[in-house]
């Protein structure tokens, strides 16, 4: 029997206030078009872009009276999700559930407080199974419920194998995509879409959470993407494209055949990869034919400037192959940023001056430095809890990755000492002469800075606004 489901994506408690959505939500938009395959009747709301509070939420639960509402939760917005959650049982909803990398991380939390069901892992056919018979879950791969009194976890789902299989995302349901701000460091123009073409990175750099896509690199076909691609275009109206993958250029052969496409129907609209590519696949060969293709900015994820920093990380890569690909990118004419990460619990003072350093003489047209995060169900999370000293417990405080110091390492370095080389890095790369000469006299570089990250503030301000943390 078709159910009436209602899908959500939750706030960060500053964007309650109005602060707006970087991207339209793709998994909670995969997951609404698997449910309306089935025949279910679907809405979405995206609360980073409509602010409601929990009361009016409830409100509307209560005045559409859904069978289902499911969440999206990711660390910053997992408090938000269960507190949406408890309203919407408050309202009178049978069943809710909440999915993503948080809770896949740490599914007993986020049950209880409102949440009925867990959906770990990818979420597209655990939902397609829960919505077919959503009164008996006992069954389903993939979930944690509670189940006299104590959390019971199923077995885990097997990932997704044929993702051409899936439909495309139900982006329709979502506000208009005008309203979605993009990354201004990746991305100028308005509407902009968001496209992901493989799941899953075949890599191991500690930092980062594999459980939710897993180790194994799964792709699109080069025509599946494409077709999106040329819907996102005719049916949406974007102006630009990012693609959001992890590891998109890691099949060299799929990207060329995705570019001659894109050039054979004339789809030549800005593109970029806002997530980053690895230097050790940046060649020239590929970065030319997607310059061709339209692709005009790339990040690389560089993270330190130190060779035995990032052989502990497990990036796998050379400072050798990240100077390389940024000159690289350069001469084929498309732009860089580079991802830099301070505070590591393998950094210290010294590996971090040198990744400043290093920044510097790279000069990727753009850098962004982020305090490292310790994101639940990283091993970087488990180092901090475990050795180092955690300062901030409160999952709602975990969007402000580039402003606050979320643990401290006894002996290598304090908070003081990564805010201070924070505000140090963007200083010492943004108001360099090199960087002014060529930068930062383009509009471009200005729009960057005041919207990205927070004007000359960053390099100004005697203290991080959220140095009391």
């Amino acid at each position: 029997m078709p159910l009436k489901v209602l899908l959500v994506n939750p706030p960060t408690e500053r964007q309650l206030f109005g602060t707006g959505g970087l991207f339209l939500p793709i998994g909670l938009a995969y997951i609404a078009a698997v449910l309306m395959e089935d025949g279910h009747n679907v809405e979405a709301m995206d609360l980073t872009v409509h602010p409601r509070s929990p009361e009016e939420f409830k409100a509307i639960v209560g005045e559409k009276k859904p069978d289902i509402v499911g969440f999206s939760a990711v660390t910053p917005t997992v408090n938000m999700a269960v507190s949406y959650a408890a309203k919407a049982k408050e309202a009178g909803c049978p069943l809710t559930v909440a999915g993503g990398p948080h809770v896949t991380a740490l599914p007993d939390e986020a049950l209880g407080g409102g949440v009925d069901v867990v959906v770990r892992g990818e979420g597209e056919l655990t939902m397609r199974e829960l919505a077919a018979d959503p009164g008996n879950y006992a069954g389903i791969k993939g979930v944690s419920y509670i189940r006299d009194g104590k959390v019971a976890h199923n077995p885990d789902r097997e990932f997704i194998q044929d993702l051409d299989g899936l439909p495309f995302p139900a982006r329709s349901l979502f506000p208009d995509m005008r309203l979605y701000k993009g990354q201004p460091v990746l991305g100028n123009r308005t509407p902009i879409g968001n496209i992901s073409t493989s799941r899953g990175c075949p890599y191991g750099c500690r930092f980062c959470f594999k459980a939710l896509f897993g180790r194994k690199f799964r792709t699109r076909s080069a025509e599946s993407i494409v077709a999106e691609w040329e819907r996102l275009v005719k049916d949406f109206g974007v102006k630009e494209i990012t693609i959001s993958d992890d590891a998109f250029t890691t099949d060299a052969e799929r990207v060329h055949r995705v570019c001659d496409l894109l050039i054979e129907k004339k789809l030549n609209i800005p593109w970029t990869c806002s997530n980053g590519i690895r230097v050790n696949t940046a060649t020239h060969g590929l970065l030319s034919h997607m310059k061709k293709a339209g692709c005009y900015r790339v990040a690389f994820g560089i993270e330190n400037g130190d060779q035995e920093i990032l052989n502990k990380i497990g990036k796998k890569i050379t400072l050798r192959q990240v100077e390389d690909a940024v000159k690289t990118a350069r001469r084929v004419g498309i732009k860089t940023t580079g991802f830099f990460m301070l505070g590591g619990p393998w950094d210290t003072v010294e590996s971090m001056k040198k990744t400043i350093a290093f920044a510097v003489k790279v000069q990727p047209d753009y850098a962004q430095f982020s305090i490292a995060t310790p994101y639940p169900g990283s091993e970087l999370y488990d180092i901090a809890r475990k050795d180092g000293n955690l300062l901030i417990s409160d999952w709602g405080r975990y969007d402000i990755y580039e402003t606050a110091v979320y643990f401290e390492m006894p002996g290598r370095f304090t908070k003081e000492d990564v805010l201070e080389l924070n505000r140090q890095a963007y200083r010492s790369f943004y108001l360099h002469p090199r960087t002014v000469v060529r930068k930062l006299l383009t509009l471009d570089t200005y729009r960057y800075m005041s919207r990205s990250i927070g004007g000359f503030r960053k390099f100004l301000l005697p203290q991080s606004p959220f140095g009391s943390d």
